[in-house]
């Protein structure tokens, strides 16, 4: 009965977070408007020296503006039946939209409904399966997370002659200083685990820079890099900086978890026992934070891999200049998770060993 009130009351609060988003139209400045009829014809049909065959369509959409006047409006839309560059809207869909001059422009779909319906569902497990300090730690640490990213962006558009790998840097060391001291308390167990994070981290990104400079980059493709602004192989090193801190705080977290149970147990242990036991459990678990890393890296890279094989490149071609940076950031990566294993177990080891000592 307990767990089916939980569940009745995640579902309202979805349901009502949907229904108050898909009615906030008044928020906006911009004209919101839903799609209540489509009238579409054929106007054009392609096929290219691939044999690719793409249909072009017009759509006419009639719309109810939301916010202005609650006007009816047509507007028409474009769009490849591929929807690759495109987009094909329906009925009921809600717009954001444009007026430039006498004419009004359609700008994205409107999707903070089901954006937020998600948000809601996610928060909503995270307090019927966790304690309610442990999840209202873990929001804290991911909203000052978002501000921090937020204020580096802000610092890197607003000055142009700043080091990206530097601002970055610094804000790899406060995002792993917040999330650890918010989600583990100011306690050694904290202090532990910061420092194999960082010192690993701090290892792979050297390691990764003296290869760079002894091959000269042949082979590496920072050009590639799709809408940037600055210096590529200096943006590229600052994602790879948080990449790499991700992969391995995760790893470093589970380690010195298990140490510090060993510790619980029996306080009076060698170092020999802390190394082994943090090898046992880094062997076991690396090998499916790199699968995870491999898997993400697939998924982001799938759909370009698709359209560049369809268009006629080979495998050759899309491994040098489609997933040549991705799976640079994935082998650093995982030397990170595997760099983690052995740093994690000295450091705790000699840490609590130390300690023991001193008692």
């Amino acid at each position: 009965m307990r767990h089916t009130i939980k569940y009745g009351l995640l579902l309202v609060a979805v349901l009502f977070v949907w229904l108050f988003l898909r009615h906030d139209a008044f928020l906006y400045q911009n004209p919101v408007g839903q799609v209540t009829q489509v009238q579409a014809s054929v106007t054009q049909k392609t096929t290219d020296e691939h044999g690719n065959a793409d249909v072009m369509i017009t759509q006419r959409l009639t719309v109810k503006l939301l916010n202005r006047q609650k006007r009816i409006i047509v507007i028409h839309n474009n769009y490849a039946k591929s929807q690759v560059m495109t987009q094909k809207y329906r009925v009921g869909d809600q717009l954001l939209l444009e007026k430039v001059a006498a004419n009004t422009h359609i700008l994205s779909l409107k999707r903070d409904a089901w954006v937020g319906a998600l948000m809601t569902f996610f928060l909503a497990l995270l307090l019927m399966y966790s304690k309610w300090r442990a999840t209202s730690w873990l929001l804290l640490s991911m909203l000052i997370n978002i501000a921090l990213f937020g204020v580096a962006l802000l610092v890197d558009i607003h000055n142009k002659d700043t080091n990206v790998l530097l601002i970055f840097s610094i804000l790899s060391i406060l995002f792993a200083a917040v999330s650890l001291i918010l989600v583990l308390g100011r306690t050694l167990q904290m202090a532990l685990t910061l420092a194999a994070t960082l010192i690993t981290t701090f290892l792979t990104i050297i390691l990764l820079i003296i290869v760079l400079d002894v091959t000269h980059n042949v082979g590496v493709h920072f050009e590639t890099m799709s809408y940037v602004t600055q210096v590529p192989a200096t943006l590229f090193m600052a994602q790879t900086v948080i990449g790499v801190l991700g992969a391995v705080m995760d790893e470093a977290s589970d380690i010195v978890a298990m140490q510090f149970g060993m510790r619980r147990e029996n306080s009076i242990r060698e170092f020999g026992d802390y190394w082994h036991a943090g090898v046992s459990v880094g062997r076991e678990i690396m090998g499916t934070l790199m699968n995870v890393l491999f898997m993400i890296f697939i998924a982001e890279t799938l759909p370009m891999v698709f359209l560049m094989l369809r268009n006629g490149n080979n495998w050759a071609y899309i491994m040098d200049q489609v997933m040549n940076l991705g799976i640079l950031q994935t082998v650093i990566s995982a030397i990170g998770i595997v760099l983690a294993v052995p740093v994690t177990s000295v450091i705790v080891g000699l840490a609590l060993t130390r300690k023991a000592g001193r008692q």
